[in-house]
């Protein structure tokens, strides 16, 4: 069996294809020629230090040649790719901004109040040190001059003729 269905490509999209395998063709003969505009295959191209010459050497290039409408569908998916792409790291930029931002504020809340409890703690010590230093100078004091009257009275007791009314003002007055 002969199979009949033979499939005719339109004259306009003949045209179209002879168009863009020329302007294929002119930029792949012309060495000059550097990518200017901005897209994301400008990017690549850039980002791999590539001339349009260069790229058409490689076997990508050549297979992107011979196949011009498969050339063209690359082109506009590069093109079409950079503003989600483009969207994409803007919010990831503002993210890690904003969270890096965020912690830093933590951290600040956060040291803030450490430093204010760590106060608070400090000045609660000092007090209590002032206290506990009064009450152990109270009874150094207390004890200083109890012992002190003891034996004064002791003393005063194995001497005679000593007038105890006159010693004891004197103890009092801290002589």
């Amino acid at each position: 069996m002969q199979c009949n269905n033979v499939t005719t490509i339109p004259k306009g999209l003949l045209q179209l294809r002879d168009r863009l395998s020329s302007m294929m063709d002119s930029l792949y003969c012309d060495p000059k020629v550097t990518v200017h505009h901005v897209s994301s295959s400008a990017i690549l191209l850039k980002a791999l230090g590539l001339t349009v010459a260069e790229l058409m050497n490689t076997s990508m290039g050549q297979y992107l040649n011979g196949h011009p409408f498969l050339a063209l569908a690359v082109f506009v998916f590069g093109a079409m790719a950079t503003v989600p792409i483009v969207i994409f790291l803007t919010f990831a930029t503002v993210t890690f901004i904003g969270a890096t931002v965020g912690f830093v504020l933590l951290e600040v809340f956060l040291l803030s109040l450490g430093g204010v409890s760590l106060l608070c703690v400090l000045s609660a010590l000092a007090i209590l040190s002032i206290l506990v230093s009064l009450v152990l100078g109270a009874c150094y004091i207390t004890s200083y001059n109890v012992l002190n009257f003891y034996y004064s009275q002791r003393y005063q007791n194995t001497q005679p003729g000593v007038n105890t009314h006159t010693h004891t003002e004197a103890l009092h007055l801290g002589f």
